[in-house]
């Protein structure tokens, strides 16, 4: 059985201090808190995922890195800091 997903574009940034814009996707009527607040995930998937490796943060201004496209990743929900639907 398939459960219904709706894609959901977020903006996540990581405790390594990288960022990625990218789509997760999330069961209906799921809010995204709900999916990475659940036990079971351990790593999440992201596509159309792009990556970009900060040099600095300075209170929520991104600075520039070097960007790579990547189709799918998996991310490990401990690696994320901040997530920010897009």
């Amino acid at each position: 059985m398939k459960i219904p997903k709706q894609k959901v574009r977020v903006l996540i940034l990581c405790t390594d201090g990288s960022w990625m814009k990218g789509t997760i996707h999330v069961s209906e009527g799921l809010r995204v808190s709900d999916f990475l607040n659940d036990q079971s995930n351990s790593f999440i998937a992201v596509t159309d995922a792009e990556v970009q490796n900060l040099k600095e943060v300075h209170s929520f201004k991104l600075a520039s890195g070097i960007t790579k496209q990547k189709n799918t990743l998996l991310l490990s929900i401990r690696a994320i800091k901040w997530v920010e639907e897009l």
